[in-house]
């Protein structure tokens, strides 16, 4: 009897046999840091083209093209026009390797027919074996997530957080960030690469309630703090006191200095929870941050997540035996 292939390497069954080999020649450089616009090709028309969407799918729209613009950079293949048989071997390698999930790369396969449409060249997804892989992806259904660390307890949890209340420069920089991603990848239940892949105007407050917005999807409330809520646990001052660091880095590095290092400025008490609009909606909620408290306009690494959680963790003496990135997520 033949033995069934491995749930991360069933993509692979759907391509055409002369296609598979091909899978294990491709590069593994990661491509979650794109390109840069002007070395994307058909970006422009691809703008215009969705220029009536909502802003939130027209933003994942681009992102998913910049993303496939830099794997085709990495793999040395063209992103447009575009070989069928490249698109499929991208599809295949996201499910099998990094562990995409169907809906997402539904999603990429009408990204990648949008801007090829909007640039005025053939769709290359209505061409065998895309059509097939497509069906294949429609009719996979998604795996559990497995185990793979111990869950960090509440109490626990409590601790980490309380190391993060520093508010000293530099060291305020850090901890009010880490202390946002801690309390969102708990909230949300998701994993490092979904936390840290929010943007700016994707977390929001309103009416003392966190609120979560993704594309094409409802709104998903993360909490509702009480007024008495305690700004060193409050996921909606959490995010508040970390926004107030990046809207003053993005204004000035030195402006961020002299407002959260002056000897006059009050250690937050109470609830907190003032929040602006964002001037940059593109920008990444949860930014790498430099020795000195340089704030920068990269996004964390999916490692600092976990390499965060260790540093807080070990500092209070709570064991990080068993601790991944995914431990902050609630017991379910």
């Amino acid at each position: 009897m033949d033995q069934q292939p491995p749930q991360n390497k069933q993509a692979r069954t759907a391509l055409p046999p002369g296609l598979r080999p091909l899978l294990d020649t491709l590069r593994t450089e990661d491509v979650d840091t794109p390109l840069s616009e002007e070395h994307v090709p058909g970006l422009d028309l691809l703008r215009a083209h969705l220029g009536d969407y909502a802003p939130q799918t027209r933003r994942a729209y681009l992102a998913d093209w910049k993303r496939w613009a830099t794997w085709c950079h990495v793999q040395d293949r063209t992103p447009l026009p575009a070989e069928t048989a490249d698109v499929a071997l991208y599809l295949s390698s996201s499910h099998d390797e990094h562990r995409i999930g169907s809906a997402t790369l539904r999603r990429w396969v009408t990204t990648i027919a949008t801007a090829h449409i909007a640039n005025g060249h053939p769709d290359p997804t209505s061409r065998p074996p895309l059509p097939e892989l497509v069906r294949w992806l429609r009719s996979t259904k998604p795996q559990p997530r497995r185990r793979t660390s111990r869950w960090l307890t509440d109490l626990e949890l409590t601790r980490v957080l309380a190391h993060t209340r520093d508010e000293s420069w530099p060291e305020l920089v850090i901890n009010r960030r880490d202390r946002l991603a801690m309390l969102l990848a708990r909230a949300t239940g998701d994993g490092p690469d979904e936390v840290l892949s929010l943007r700016t105007d994707q977390i929001t407050v309103q009416t003392d309630a966190v609120i979560l917005s993704r594309p094409d999807q409802e709104l998903h409330v993360l909490a509702e703090p009480l007024p008495a809520a305690d700004w060193g646990s409050c996921l909606a001052c959490a995010l508040a006191m970390w926004r107030q660091v990046t809207d003053l880095a993005d204004d000035s590095k030195t402006l961020l200095r002299s407002i959260m290092d002056a000897p006059e400025r009050i250690t937050p008490r109470g609830h907190f929870h003032t929040l602006q609009t964002p001037t940059d909606t593109e920008s990444w909620l949860l930014r790498r941050v430099r020795r000195g408290g340089t704030v920068t306009a990269d996004r964390m690494a999916p490692k600092g997540l976990r390499d965060l959680l260790h540093t807080h963790a070990t500092a209070v003496g709570v064991d990080v035996t068993g601790l991944t990135a995914f431990a902050l997520r609630p017991h379910p």
